[in-house]
């Protein structure tokens, strides 16, 4: 079994008190493949303690926005600057000891600005990608496209994407990136959830498929007619 980090969303319960929040999907969706799942607090004091524990990956979940310095644009949403320097931490140990990194939707866009890329926010897309509703992506290098799932405005450009990274899975019509992948760092990072519902099963399995092969998973899944 592997174990593996992973963030949280920082937040406030009903009486005004700062909290972590980890939805329940991740845990179901990764567990199913056999990683077991260590979440880690945004208000861990000691840090150097996360890391005398043995793991194997490191996950970074989505759900909020980014500070306003890593976007094209200005904006004064919400922050979290608590997950922010504990995502930082996390990313760069991770990458200075070459563990494998997964990123989802925010966790995509965060690895992205960390080295050197771009954000836009609640971009104007050219084709109106509506929260909830899956759309088609192409496959890069190839003619094959699949439909994934869509819970994010925010978005990284093509041409906003770091150097360090190359596109494997791309909006067309929008010119957005919807996976990209490090030839040089272990990180594998997508725009959309694997861990929540997909309309079609060649998306939902593509999606398994590809987290399986970076991490040397065997495939649990019958074959998908896109891989």
């Amino acid at each position: 079994m592997l174990h593996a980090l992973i963030t949280q969303r920082e937040g406030q319960n009903m009486y005004g008190k700062t909290t972590d929040v980890l939805e329940a999907a991740y845990t179901e969706y990764y567990e199913s493949m056999g990683i077991r799942l260590h979440p880690v607090s945004n208000f861990t004091r000691n840090t150097d303690l996360l890391f005398e524990e043995h793991f194997d990956l490191l996950i970074v979940t989505g759900g909020g926005t980014l500070h306003p310095r890593h976007y094209v644009e200005p904006h004064n949403a919400e922050l979290q600057p608590h997950r922010d320097a504990m995502e930082e931490q996390l990313i760069m140990y991770c990458v200075d000891n070459n563990i494998p990194i997964i990123g989802v939707c925010r966790g995509m866009q965060h690895l992205n600005a960390l080295f050197g890329g771009k954000i836009s926010y609640s971009a104007p897309f050219t084709v109106p990608r509506p929260r909830g509703i899956d759309h088609p992506a192409r496959v890069v290098n190839s003619d094959k496209y699949i439909k994934v799932n869509n819970f994010h405005s925010d978005c990284v450009y093509l041409e906003n994407l770091s150097t360090m990274f190359y596109p494997i899975v791309v909006d067309e019509e929008n010119k957005t990136v919807e996976a990209f992948v490090s030839p040089i760092m272990s990180i594998l990072a997508f725009q959309w959830h694997p861990e929540r519902y997909f309309e079609t099963e060649e998306g939902r399995l593509f999606t398994r498929h590809l987290i399986q092969d970076f991490l040397g998973l065997p495939r649990d899944d019958k074959k998908s007619d896109i891989d």
